[in-house]
């Protein structure tokens, strides 16, 4: 009989995975229900029929979206006929679609012992491996699949978009150029394609591909979905919106659809069409949204909006996403605490590295930290015990709607984070030792450089004219791996960059504030430096790579930061006209301070 705990893996919440497989093929996984007779023994075959007719209909049932009456009959074929690969290929597969991912592997590798030729099973342990960023077991997987069955147009796509994720571009696209030759009508092959050119940092050349895959399909919706993208990267929200629009006429699956809404809710910000923008938002933590974080609360959340129904209540206020983002939306916490008013109280759970500046900002709230778990890949957060007593709890994009529904409602106020002062006064003498001259803050990357974020940075050489400019001390920012940009700077463009001691740049978030908004002026991208810079009320010159930047809500400035600048160029990582612009206003910044 079926082990009682195998049984509770299918009840379980889903944990979903990591990475989005939007653009692979076969991301809900496959599996051929004909019984292999050649690989069982003949006494057996009435059994294994019975047993393959129950997956059959378990897998059409999973197909319909019905996993768990699914599971009921692939368990029970599990059980007539645990000895051949077809039942256990159908159990991981099944666990895989609720979101069982480990357990899902375990199985498939079952399957892939009793039947080693099964292109189908390498397939599907190639989605869960890369489903967990296991990319090295990912690739292994898709050549077995693509080796065994050269056909298997869903392995060789999926291949390439592994080899894109290792940032082996040129490996992918040859991959599929060799393809599409003997397949010039499939259109996956050329959306495919198009995705390789995309993440590489060539949305121009991608919209090619794109456009060839949508001439043979005009409502293929994963390519609209990714000309959307395309088009944003360059500049054209309104016409990202609109291909946005059709993508969703007819996405493949729930996960595609939370995928599309999310970035249509982006474009929208990005158009300007702020409140329209907020409310469409609230897809991105659909759990079919594969980047979505769970939150496992003891309290009901808000959902109404309306800030009457929250007046005189507990109130717990839980980052989200990226730390950058957390202190964006801290934007509203002081106008939460207003409309709580004093017979209720704002509860704060935000990174843990925030807390002391957080709660010297907000005196009147109780600020703690939030903890994450990963489970599957998936971001489960819990509110630390904040929320035990609260009458509601939401995430910290939420009160959006209700406080920043249109440009004018964003305050005109330089800072709304609170900086230690006595640290400020620390690191203000210390600037002034380093000598003369403007002291300007820079950083120039992330700590994560994958394929897929490294497009939306500078190359460090695209600093050349900045430091070229007379009368300026340039201080580093910049936390992670450094000495070689340190050296090239000093090499290159014969600058030394002041490198601060007694400061962990990732770590000390509270001295990072207190550092950065004691600079006379920071340089560089939209990250977690940056932005504790500006809303500490500093100066800063953000760098973006593209106009359509969603926290821009289609303006050239930061609403969220009055204090701050923008500079971006035409189209994408336009960083040649970028960075002399800002080296000449650089110059006269210096001559302004003279």
């Amino acid at each position: 009989m079926t082990d009682a705990a195998l049984i509770d893996e299918f009840t379980a919440e889903a944990e979903s995975a990591k990475n989005d497989a939007v653009g692979a093929r076969g991301s809900r996984g496959r599996l051929s229900t004909e019984l292999r007779l050649g690989v069982v023994p003949k006494a057996q075959r009435d059994k294994y029929r019975k047993a393959t007719s129950l997956v059959t209909r378990g897998i059409k049932l999973s197909d319909a979206g019905d996993h768990q009456e699914a599971s009921k009959y692939v368990l029970r074929a599990l059980d007539m006929a645990p000895d051949i690969a077809l039942t256990n290929h159908a159990v991981g597969l099944v666990l895989f679609r609720v979101g069982r991912l480990s357990k899902a592997l375990e199985y498939y590798e079952r399957a892939w012992k009793l039947d080693p030729k099964d292109a189908e099973v390498y397939l599907n342990m190639g989605i869960v491996a890369w489903k967990l960023d296991m990319l090295d077991a990912a690739e292994k997987f898709y050549r077995l699949c693509v080796q065994i069955d050269p056909g298997n147009l869903s392995g060789v796509t999926n291949l390439a978009s592994v080899l894109r994720d290792q940032a082996r571009i040129e490996d992918a696209i040859e991959i599929l150029r060799t393809a599409i030759f003997q397949h010039p009508e499939n259109i996956e092959l050329w959306n495919s394609l198009g995705t390789v050119l995309a993440e590489s940092g060539d949305p121009a050349g991608a919209t090619t591909f794109f456009r060839e895959a949508l001439r043979l399909d005009p409502n293929f919706a994963r390519a609209h979905n990714n000309m959307a993208n395309m088009y944003e990267l360059l500049g054209k929200p309104f016409e990202a919106v609109e291909h946005f629009e059709l993508a969703l006429r007819n996405p493949q699956d729930a996960a595609d659809r939370a995928t599309m809404e999310h970035g249509r809710s982006l474009l929208l910000l990005a158009c300007g069409r702020v409140e329209e923008g907020w409310k469409a938002q609230q897809g991105r933590l659909d759990p079919n949204n594969a980047q979505a974080t769970i939150f496992a609360m003891n309290c009901p959340r808000w959902e109404s909006h309306d800030l009457a129904d929250i007046k005189g209540k507990i109130v717990v206020l839980v980052g989200e996403q990226g730390l950058g983002d957390e202190v964006l939306f801290l934007n509203t916490a002081q106008e939460l605490i207003d409309a709580i008013g004093p017979e209720g109280e704002l509860r704060i759970a935000c990174e843990y590295r925030l807390v002391p500046l957080v709660q010297r900002s907000l005196p009147q709230a109780r600020v703690g930290n939030h903890t994450s778990v990963k489970l599957e890949g998936r971001d489960v957060r819990t509110a630390n015990h904040l929320d035990d007593g609260a009458d509601y709890w939401t995430p910290m994009g939420d009160p959006l709607i209700a406080l920043r529904p249109s440009l004018e409602s964003f305050p005109k106020r330089p800072a709304f984070l609170t900086p230690d002062p006595e640290r400020v006064g620390v690191w203000r003498d210390y600037l002034d030792q380093i000598g003369d001259g403007l002291k300007v803050g820079i950083l120039w990357k992330s700590l994560k450089m994958t394929v897929r974020r490294a497009r939306f940075f500078s190359e460090f050489e695209d600093w050349k004219p900045i430091f070229a400019v007379d009368g300026v001390n340039f201080i580093n920012l910049q936390y992670g791996e450094i000495a070689r940009e340190l050296q090239q700077a000093k090499d290159m463009f014969g600058v030394d960059i002041h490198q601060p001691q007694g400061i962990d740049l990732k770590m000390d978030l509270d001295d990072i504030a207190a550092f950065a908004s004691s600079c006379d002026l920071v340089i560089g991208p939209m990250n977690a430096t940056s932005n504790l810079a500006a809303a500490s009320g500093g100066r800063v010159w953000f760098i973006h790579a593209r106009s359509t930047a969603w926290p821009l809500l289609g303006t050239d400035h930061m609403q969220w930061y009055p204090q701050t600048r923008s500079f971006f160029g035409t189209g994408f990582r336009d960083f040649n006209n970028i960075m002399p612009r800002v080296a000449s206003d650089l110059e006269q910044f210096v001559k302004d301070r003279k």
